[in-house]
């Protein structure tokens, strides 16, 4: 037998011993086997006993870095699943691990029930980092990476991870290398790769089917191509989320079970047959033939013989197999069928499946003619046709091969969707902080479902996942900080109760804590308070305005189930009765219960993609799914559940407008009724909005539980209909804004979001939400304009929309108005609004009406692989300015691409390379600009302290402006949508700028004859280099101001005429009115010509440099020119290339990770020191020497140390506070 061979035949069988023990010792090469016998010594393991039965110490193991790893086998109890008391399973091995002094171990978990044919393999190792105080010193927890194994279990995962271990003949894994064997990150990955590939395949195939792209046209109401490439992309997300949703339901037992058992027994017949009418008696003789033992059998082909509505009379007689019962690989078996009878697989049972029998209600029974099986109407709207699609009238299908082609390249190499998915896992169980599925998680698919959202064709790379690491913490800290507001419980204590209830509820429920034995974990704090806390946590509400993918609802809405879970533990824990303590854990607080309580109640997201809610909402269904467990004692649980519509809670719009056509549409008086009127008059309106304010909240009410198809419809439109009351009653529209308004509520996407009506009882009841969560788009405003400008004409863009902003400060402000008084706001976005231009109103706004908590800086610790470039940051506001609190900052000294380990210490406060500060808000705002100050040695700096004491500012000396701005230096790729190519005009053609490296432009320049007069030197910001800037341009500027003068230079008109259509459309880009012809920003030419400081935007030290050529630049070079002539350029060069200004322009200025932003405000706001005549000369005579010195490629060393200490001699700058500049520089 091979090791590959000996790998599948252990994988892929019932748990067996001895093979188990063959494995082992095949892929531990050094494993020192044990002759063990089971071990039965419960009382040393007494609170386990319950689930375990016994284990067999199999092996030891000693790796190369002498980590001691011990090889269990444990024997679960007969009836207790793999899948329950998971924290217990793991537990029992930590405590092994600890009691015996081991640092890891392998386990297998079976059971020797008949039934169960699937084992788990897992690896377990302590956490020693993750916990601290009382609840470290108490307890270590265990960490658990597990495969599922078995008859009929994927293994492709398992054996692809494992294997190459088992492959190489000396190799003895490393317990790290046994951690990365059992990593899930890779699973993701792959998954994630193969899925994208899939989908692709499929919107490919759509969107080249003439019969679909009719039909997606009829759909949208449009022949326009972006429309129907949207729909078709939607169509094809939903359709690949609906199958994956398959393999989850059907990993439940749930799907294709069968409504007419194979042998019932003589008193089940009989119940049946005396339950028919005498017509179907007689065919009930045929169905089932008594057999020689008594019972009755069914008869092969007998079912698919009768009628559809024989069968479903008979199906609602005959006692049929269980839910839970259905066979495992449903959707493939349909796929068989659709093969044998040659029928097409999408239009004859996928489309039946998803738009019938599942979205359909049908009996109590939930059979289903068409396919001679049960099936769960699931309802929820995940199944429902999208926008109207028309699946029994159109003649489109999709091809089998994209599902399955195993019969044209062989099991091995097949690759389509069906082949795909069945290589893998798919779990139920949610991936938790301590316990690790390797397989298909519904959080993993969650990520797949993020990194999807912004693949589009086979160029997109999708939008890497925020990682979970982050969404448990951001979640977490809100719900903390939520909570202590709220109730009043200290913040480490509610903290503990937060993060670790698990821990805390597992060891004070225990005999030994109930018995008095031993003392609880639980802080007396919060066990007093557990009432309030769990009413705070059923009352909390929580908004996400950019909900992507669902991650943050998600991971809420498990947070809060998690604790109210724990809290369900210590209630029960005081009750005596058995019970009253069933009806608290099965019915009252089932955490299904909890969880669609949580959705109903506290969940409200919005997103302006259609595929982004869609995505929402199908992983919050999942997540009730995974929570659901059939019990046929229990009523609410006897059958698959109706899942809730949450068309009320997950909108689709744009979260950031709310009016129309310039018309406000809500009065945001009208929800408390504080109207500046007080007559009678207004009091009926008031009265009458009101009215209908608490119609609309019922009949949402009603729309969540809904689950028949005409009362969803119903209740849609009347819901529609009272809000369109409320909004014309409290806003005037002329009749065709009316009409056109009213349209936009069959839109899937609608222009607008009206938080404060949509979600009125919200905002009824406690003024806004409790928290604001989310990961907003980073989008700037440049090449973004049709973005922001219909934000900006709104009263909320009028408020808040600045110059060269970024999306995600809209978001900011609009989660302040959005939150309560003392709500919380956390959202991760780019750094850069702590020193941007564009930011100063946020910053003014973050310093008006909240505070900042927390500040986490990741500066180049890169957590979006898909985003290198970028610099993020978490940021946590509470509205409230009553009480100043103290902002705790951490500042990320890390690079490269997130670990999770590492992210895990960073978010903890434990990593020894970060710099965690505290900082009073009073500290926070620096300077006219606000410029956001998050690290208090920055501020305290006695070297900063000094330069600040200077009243001279740079700006009271000397003008600082920016290169000169066109709108369009050469024709690109970009330019595409405003302007064809055409036989004289072609992609990298000069339009303002001329390159002397091109030849197109070479010939322009060349056949100028007039024009050559307007052609000046044109430079870049790569042309400057610290003291001395390039002099030989290689591209000249066309030069003028304001409106070429046609008639003067009709050489250059020609020229320009060539592009017109493409300049016309900057005036609708920049909102402006100047002539075509213009330069956009063209400034004044002196700035340009004679003696000047040139500096680069961008620059990792100190850029600047002095000319006194002819120099026009672009737009990211700035040029410094003297107010008068006796102010020295010279001199102010030599101070701002000193190391003491490179310290205050990083300390300071405007930094994007380890790049200076060397704009306008940072280096006007440079302060200058008195500087008398002789220092002057002397500073001048260095930089001439400098100057010299650099063109004839010397060393300049000496005189720059020289200009070092001048500097610092200015500022009285000790040796200490010297020492300190010139190491903080390095």
């Amino acid at each position: 037998m091979t090791k590959k061979e000996l790998l599948l035949q252990t994988f892929k069988s019932k748990f067996d011993l001895s093979q188990y023990k063959k494995f082992i010792v095949e892929f531990f090469n050094d494993a020192k086997l044990l002759n063990g016998e089971k071990r039965n010594d419960y009382w040393n393991w007494n609170e386990y006993s319950f689930y375990i039965n016994g284990y067999f110490h199999v092996a030891d193991y000693l790796d190369d870095k002498r980590n001691k790893i011990a090889i269990f086998a444990v024997e679960l109890k007969k009836g207790k699943s793999l899948e329950k008391a998971r924290s217990k399973q793991r537990n029992f091995i930590a405590d092994r691990i600890k009691v015996m002094g081991y640092d890891g171990a392998i386990a297998a978990f079976y059971s020797e029930d008949e039934k169960e044919n699937r084992w788990r393999l897992s690896f377990v190792c302590l956490d020693y980092e993750l916990l601290k105080g009382k609840i470290k010193i108490n307890f270590t927890p265990a960490k658990r990476y597990s495969y599922l194994l078995g008859v009929d279990e994927p293994c492709h995962t398992a054996m692809q991870q494992l294997y190459p271990i088992l492959e190489e003949e000396k190799f003895n894994p490393s317990i790290d290398k046994l951690e990365e064997a059992f990593s899930v990150e890779k699973v993701t990955k792959q998954f994630f790769e193969k899925y994208k590939e899939k989908y692709i395949e499929l919107y490919e195939y759509l969107s080249g089917n003439e019969t679909f792209v009719d039909e997606a046209t009829r759909c949208v109401r449009s022949d326009k191509e972006e429309d129907i490439s949207k729909f078709t992309e939607q169509f094809a997300k939903k359709l690949m989320g609906q199958i994956v949703f398959m393999y989850f339901l059907q990993k439940k037992g749930w799907l294709g079970v069968n409504a007419f058992p194979p042998k019932i027994s003589e008193r089940e017949y009989k119940n049946s047959f005396f339950n028919c009418n005498n017509e179907h008696k007689e065919i009930m003789k045929k169905l089932y033939l008594l057999d020689t033992d008594g019972n009755y059998v069914r008869q092969g082909g007998a079912i698919s013989a009768l009628s559809e509505e024989q069968q479903t009379y008979f199906a609602s007689r005959i006692k049929g197999m269980p839910w839970e019962t259905g066979p495992k690989n449903f959707v493939r078996i349909l796929f068989n069928e659709a093969i044998k009878n040659t029928r097409n697989y999408f239009e004859y049972y996928l489309e039946p499946l998803f738009y019938e029998a599942l979205n359909e209600k049908r009996g109590a029974d939930n059979y289903y003619a068409r396919l001679h099986c049960r099936i769960p109407f699931l309802n929820g709207g995940l199944f429902e046709p999208l926008d109207g699609y028309d699946w029994k009238n159109n003649n489109f299908s999709i091809p089998n091969e994209i599902f399955s082609n195993a019969s044209i390249k062989g099991d091995r190499e097949a690759d389509g969707i069906l082949d795909i998915f069945d290589r893998y896992n798919f779990t139920m169980n949610e991936d938790e902080p301590l316990e690790k599925e390797v397989a298909v998680d519904p959080e993993m698919l969650g990520k797949i479902f993020e990194n999807m959202l912004d693949v589009k064709d086979r160029k997109s790379k999708g939008a890497f996942y925020t990682p979970r690491e982050i969404v448990h913490y951001m979640c977490q800290e809100s719900l903390i900080n939520y909570i202590v507001n709220t109730v009043g419980t200290p913040y480490e204590e509610t903290k503990d109760f937060i993060l670790y209830g698990e821990i805390m509820k597992d060891e004070d429920c225990s005999r030994e804590v109930k018995q008095g034995i031993a003392d609880m974990l639980m802080p007396e704090s919060i066990y007093k308070n557990l009432k309030a806390i769990d009413d705070a946590l059923a009352d909390v509400r929580v908004a996400d305005p950019a909900v992507g993918s669902g991650a943050f609802p998600m991971g809420m809405v498990n947070e809060i189930v998690k604790a109210r879970e724990n809290i369900t533990a210590y209630f029960a824990r005081e009750l005596t009765s058995n019970a009253q303590k069933h009806q608290l854990w099965n019915y009252t607080r089932h955490p299904y219960m909890l969880k669609k309580d949580a959705m109903k109640n506290s969940i409200f997201a919005v997103d302006i993609e259609p595929s982004a809610v869609d995505i929402t909402k199908l992983r919050l269904w999942l997540s009730l799914v995974v929570e659901f467990d059939i019990n046929s004692d229990n009523d609410e649980f006897k059958n698959p559940p109706t899942l809730p519509n949450l068309e009320c809670n997950i909108l689709c719009g744009n979260s950031l407008i709310d009016e129309f056509e310039g018309v406000k549409l809500f009065n945001d008086s009208l929800l408390t009724g504080a109207s500046s009127n007080s007559n009678w008059m207004a009091d009926l309106f008031q009265n009458q909005v009101d009215s209908t304010l608490t119609k609309l909240i019922d009949k949402q009410k009603e729309l969540f539980y809904a689950n028949n198809h005409d009362d969803k419809y119903r209740l849609k439109h009347e819901i529609d209909v009272l809000q369109q009351q409320v909004i014309f009653a409290s806003c005037t529209m002329t009749d065709d804004i009316k009409e056109r308004f009213i349209s936009t509520f069959a839109m899937p996407s609608k222009p607008y979001i009206l938080w404060k009506l949509a979600f009125a009882k919200v905002f009824k009841d406690k003024g806004g939400f409790d928290i604001v969560i989310g990961n907003p788009p980073y989008v700037g405003e440049s090449g973004n304009k049709e973005i922001f400008r219909p934000i900006a004409k709104t009263g909320f863009g009028k408020r808040f929309y600045l110059g060269k902003m970024d999306l995600l400060y809209f978001f900011f402000h609009k989660g302040i108005d959005l939150t309560s008084d003392k709500g919380e706001i956390a959202l991760i976005t780019t750094n850069y609004f702590i020193t941007a231009t564009g930011a100063k109103k946020l910053r003014a706004d973050f310093k008006a009406r909240t505070q900042i908590r927390k500040f986490i800086n990741f500066d180049e610790y890169k957590i979006f692989e898909s985003a290198l470039g970028q610099h993020n940051a978490i940021t946590f506001l509470t509205k409230d300015r009553t009480k100043p609190i103290e902002m705790k900052s951490c500042f990320c000294n890390e690079t490269g691409i997130f670990e999770s380990g590492r992210l895990s210490k960073i978010l903890e406060w434990t990593d020894k390379d970060s710099i965690y500060s505290v900082v009073p808000q009073d500290k926070i705002y620096d300077g006219e600009n606000d410029y956001i100050r998050f690290n208090s040695q920055s501020l305290d700096s006695s070297a900063i302290q000094k330069m600040q004491q200077c009243k001279i500012k740079l700006k009271d000396l000397f003008l600082v402006n920016q290169g000169v701005v066109t709108g369009c230096d050469t024709f690109t790729k970009r330019h595409l949508d405003k302007m064809p190519l055409t036989d004289d005009v072609i992609i990298n053609d000069g339009i303002y700028v001329l390159d002397f490296d091109n030849p197109r432009d070479v010939e322009i320049y060349n056949n100028f004859t007039l024009g050559k007069s307007l052609c000046r030197d044109f430079y870049k910001n790569s042309d400057i280099q610290r003291y001395q800037s390039s002099k030989k341009a290689t591209k000249k500027i066309i030069y003028f101001e304001d409106a070429l003068d046609s008639s003067k230079y009709p050489d250059v008109f020609a020229h320009l005429s060539r592009f017109k259509q493409l300049l016309e459309s900057r005036l609708e880009t920049y909102n402006e009115h100047y002539h075509w012809t213009a330069i956009h920003r063209s400034r004044v030419a002196q700035i340009f010509e004679g003696p000047k400081v040139v500096l680069p935007y961008r620059a990792k030290t100190n850029a600047f440099a002095y000319n006194e050529v002819e120099w026009f630049c672009r737009s990211d070079a700035y040029v410094v020119t003297p107010k008068q002539k006796d102010f020295s350029l010279k001199a102010l060069l030599g101070i701002l290339n000193s190391t003491l200004y490179l310290y205050w322009l990083k300390k300071q200025g405007k930094v994007k990770g380890e790049i200076l932003e060397l704009m306008r405000e940072p280096i006007e706001q440079i302060p200058l020191p008195m500087v008398d005549g002789e220092t002057l000369q002397i500073i001048e005579s260095y930089v001439d020497d400098i100057i010299v010195k650099k063109e004839n490629q010397e060393s300049t060393a000496s005189q720059e140390k020289a200009l070092d200490d001048i500097v610092y001699s200015l500022f009285s700058l000790t040796t200490e506070e010297i020492s300190l500049v010139e190491e903080a520089v390095k």
